[in-house]
């Protein structure tokens, strides 16, 4: 064989060589870090929540890390689990998130939810009760969840109609006791979300005073440990997680009465309060960058700090993670040609 010949075959086999060692290293760095070992503790505060509705969706199947169930009954007590370091991302009501970093819980906001319907956020009174609008509340004694959504919606519902929030009067209870002290005539009202109000409804005769939602809904929140976003391992999990929260959900709200069936099995409530609540709410995921989603936050940051309530006034942005709001797009687009 000439030496030209040689040159040319050993410059060939050099060039393979590189190829094949460039598409090695972008064959590793697409496939990421590894997972196996990791696992993943998913906190949900109510009874229709990520759980049941990864579960129901099949959502878990195949996954590259493990999963945990964390349940709560309302958000604070599952942030207060998140700040011990045992949640890793949770979904639910955005004012016990914002209370938790205004207290200096180290907390990140992944996406927002966005609620299409009506929802059974809601003021309930017993279905004798002679109260008939928010305004006849003076004077009487109210249960509420506090630090919840409905915590903020009751209290701009109270200042609409020209009411004190008085904490002698409101008592902070949570969902059980709150039931338990309606239906026995301990308060005269009980502010609360589904299901629980499609139980309370559908098990006690409970009548929806006013409907929450229609006064004020700001956006629900996706949120993780500021210490798991950190790590990159962790954060390519969530990530990977977070695409199959957002596929769960559309499920969720393609199939109302399947979803009805499985809220019924997986949380043991009676199938007529699973179909109440499953009619009444249809959320999507949106990127916790939009304007308007951040405004409303920043909102009820200020309420908040204004009523002595939170320590400390912040800007909500510099508590979201920028790169999930591509992924959510993108997530988003992919189940659109979908459908």
């Amino acid at each position: 064989m000439k030496f030209s010949s040689i040159a040319r075959l050993i410059r060939r086999v050099g060039i393979g060589i590189a190829l094949a060692g460039l598409f090695a290293t972008v064959s590793l760095a697409q496939s990421g870090p590894d997972l196996s070992n990791l696992t993943l503790t998913v906190g949900t505060p109510n009874k229709t929540g990520l759980h049941r509705q990864l579960i129901a969706a099949n959502e878990i199947e195949n996954l590259p890390y493990k999963i945990k169930w964390a349940d709560f009954d309302s958000t604070p007590p599952l942030v207060e689990a998140l700040r011990a370091g045992h949640v890793d991302i949770a979904a639910g009501g955005d004012t016990g998130v914002l209370a938790a970093i205004a207290n200096g819980v180290k907390v990140t906001i992944l996406a927002a939810t966005l609620e299409r319907k009506e929802s059974g956020s809601a003021i309930l009174v017993r279905g004798d009760s002679t109260l008939q609008s928010v305004a006849d509340l003076k004077g009487h004694k109210v249960a509420l969840p506090y630090f919840t959504k409905q915590h903020y919606q009751f209290a701009k519902a109270l200042e609409a109609a020209g009411i004190a929030f008085d904490d002698k009067l409101i008592l902070n209870l949570n969902t059980t006791d709150g039931l338990s002290a309606l239906v026995n005539s301990q308060v005269d009202a009980f502010v609360v979300w589904d299901p629980n109000t499609a139980i309370a409804q559908q098990q006690h005769g409970a009548r929806i005073l006013q409907s929450l939602s229609k006064v004020i809904d700001t956006a629900g929140v996706l949120y993780a440990p500021t210490s798991s976003v950190e790590d990159p391992a962790r954060k390519a999990a969530l990530q990977d997680l977070t695409r199959r929260i957002i596929r769960a959900q559309a499920w969720v709200n393609a199939h109302p009465a399947e979803w009805a069936e499985q809220v019924a099995k997986l949380s043991q409530i009676s199938p007529d309060a699973a179909k109440l609540q499953a009619s009444r709410s249809r959320v999507e995921y949106v990127a916790a960058t939009d304007s308007d989603v951040l405004a409303g936050w920043q909102k009820e940051v200020a309420y908040f700090h204004g009523t002595g309530q939170f320590k400390r006034e912040f800007k909500v942005d510099d508590y979201v993670v920028k790169d999930f709001g591509d992924l959510i797009g993108d997530e988003n687009k992919k189940l659109a040609k979908t459908n």
